[in-house]
């Protein structure tokens, strides 16, 4: 295996602990390594990597690191061949390294790789994983990742990026917090930064169901934050599609069982719960939107966003102790 690493200062584990992976790389000196900030950046180390035959791109950012490597790998085709990612949690949140991530932040889960590499016996293994994407019926490059999420989901990342100092630099735990503030919110009846949207939902040959939604999100992780899996839909789709609608009846009841990727026989369509696995998706409405803990500019209800996957990437995992 030959391994290349993307390295992003900016992330903010990184920025944190500047020198964290310096020995490491001091240690391997034709070990690939690029420092990268900008897609552009990102872009321009991958066709170094595809030059000097790299097979496995080490991630050393957060989700938004990882997001652009995904879309400069399905937009631009940088390698002859897909390579395997391996993500190390350099980031805030870290949503995608949380749940196909390579190991914990610290240099010896990278030198744990790099002695795998060279391994005639390798223990490391990998998870193939569908990509999201997002299309747009503009002139607009299509974006690459593997959680999407709007109303209650954009509002409340928003609230973590306003108070990055304090729950958002507690990672999953300050994810945790912005939920309890979201239920607590929910069982007093309050609608203080709940933000429903009305927003057109079209799947299959199904024509748009248009009704005002507190949560929508699209993933193609197994967990998410906590180990929370809120999508219980037992088709075959690569696409994990959860909504919930205004009014939803019954939540206190059905929530524990839900969050756990359960069905329960109160979440119904009827009262509120959607929850299903699709291979494309069609979104109208009038609101921001977050990709991989990123927040985007308003979607226009006459644009509608399609999502769909272009495809499957390999990650790479070391076998815990």
């Amino acid at each position: 295996m030959r391994v290349g690493i993307l390295h992003n200062p900016l992330s903010g584990r990184n920025r944190r602990n500047p020198d964290f992976f310096q020995d490491v790389r001091s240690k391997n000196h034709d070990l690939p390594w690029a420092e990268v900030k900008t897609p552009v950046e990102i872009l321009e180390a991958l066709k170094t990597f595809a030059q000097d035959q790299v097979d496995c791109v080490v991630v050393n950012g957060g989700d938004g690191t990882i997001q652009a490597t995904m879309g400069a790998l399905f937009r631009h085709q940088p390698f002859a061949s897909m390579p395997s990612l391996a993500l190390l949690p350099a980031g805030t949140a870290n949503l995608m390294a949380g749940d196909v991530g390579l190991g914990k932040f610290e240099p010896k889960t990278l030198e744990q790789l790099l002695v795998e590499a060279q391994s005639s016996h390798p223990t490391t293994f990998t998870e193939s994983r569908p990509i999201l994407r997002i299309r747009f019926p503009e002139e607009r490059e299509p974006l690459h990742g593997m959680f999407f999420g709007a109303g209650a989901i954009y509002h409340g990342t928003q609230m973590g990026l306003q108070t990055k100092q304090s729950i958002g630099r507690l990672g999953e735990w300050g994810a945790g917090l912005i939920m309890v503030k979201f239920l607590v919110a929910l069982a007093t009846g309050s609608r203080k930064g709940l933000n429903p949207i009305t927003a057109d939902v079209a799947v299959g040959e199904t024509p748009p169901l248009q009704d005002e939604y507190l949560v929508l999100l699209v993933t193609t992780l197994n967990r998410l934050f906590l180990g929370m899996k809120p999508f219980w839909g037992n088709n075959s789709g690569p696409l994990r599609f959860t909504s919930l609608r205004v009014p939803y009846h019954h939540l206190w009841r059905v929530l524990p069982t839900l969050l756990r990727g359960k069905p329960h026989h109160l979440a119904t369509l009827n009262h509120g719960y959607w929850s299903e696995n699709l291979s494309e998706i069609h979104l109208s409405f009038n609101s921001g939107f977050v990709l991989d803990g990123e927040v985007y500019t308003s979607s226009k209800p006459e644009e509608p966003l399609i999502l769909d996957s272009p495809g499957e990437l390999s990650f790479v995992r070391l076998k815990s102790e």
